[in-house]
């Protein structure tokens, strides 16, 4: 990556897929817009308030992962293993993974896979404004936080390469990364978490589907997204941002 540096900013590969993920929360907006339900997105945009189910015709949570949070994931390079794009050993996520069922007591959401060697990768999701930035609610934040302090998926692995549990909370809309050292228990918290909610109000916005002015462009949205989300989160990055915030 470190040609990369030389590029122009809108040719570096952070800044396309700034660009894949910017599509899919504009896509989310528009989703809101076709149920009619503006005002819904509108409340869990610029309120404390959760989704509910009955206006989005799906749990809140299933809804949030179908039409926000894997279309993010793919966005960042891990694919749905049913999509054109999913290539045999390719980074992909796996829904509700089972492994280790008898002995491990919880199951995340996802299970990142072929990212690489040395990282085991949880995905901890919860339905729209469950993981808020500050106070106590941050559903995904205390899961994720269980899963590194119990080793899950990794008190009975033998691979000599796996060096790292990463885990990743969700609602869609907040993004936050921990991750921990095996051989040393080290726990790296919140490194780091991100805020897209600003991004998909102005999405939503310019779709009509509520009402408000925006004043900044798509350009410095996928600005936003390819400097403070892309580089530690996004597949081609997550491998170097791990290792680094050890190793320092």
């Amino acid at each position: 990556m470190a040609d990369d540096a030389d590029l122009h900013p809108t040719l570096h590969p952070d800044y396309q897929i700034a660009e894949r993920v910017r599509l899919q929360l504009e896509m989310f907006a528009q989703k809101f817009r076709d149920l009619n339900e503006g005002g819904q997105l509108a409340d869990i945009l610029r309120n404390p308030g959760t989704l509910p189910g009955a206006r989005v015709e799906q749990q809140p949570e299933v809804f949030t992962e179908q039409y926000l949070i894997e279309p993010v994931l793919h966005g960042l390079g891990y694919r749905s293993p049913t999509s054109e794009e999913y290539s045999a050993g390719g980074a992909h996520f796996i829904r509700r993974p089972i492994t280790y069922r008898k002995v491990e007591p919880r199951q995340p959401d996802y299970l990142l896979k072929n990212v690489d060697d040395s990282l085991v990768c949880l995905v901890e999701a919860k339905a729209a404004n469950r993981e808020l930035v500050r106070g106590s609610k941050q559903d995904a934040t205390a899961d994720v936080r269980q899963y590194l302090e119990e080793d899950t998926f990794c008190k009975y692995l033998r691979d000599i390469d796996q060096k790292y549990l990463v885990g990743i909370g969700t609602d869609g809309l907040r993004w936050t990364l921990w991750m921990k050292h095996l051989a040393t228990g080290e726990i790296k918290e919140a490194t780091p978490k991100v805020d897209l909610s600003s991004i998909v109000e102005r999405e939503a916005i310019r779709a009509e589907t509520i009402d408000g002015d925006v004043e900044l462009g798509r350009a410095a949205d996928r600005k936003t997204l390819s400097e403070e989300f892309v580089p530690a989160f996004g597949k081609r990055n997550l491998n170097d941002h791990v290792r680094n915030s050890f190793d320092g």
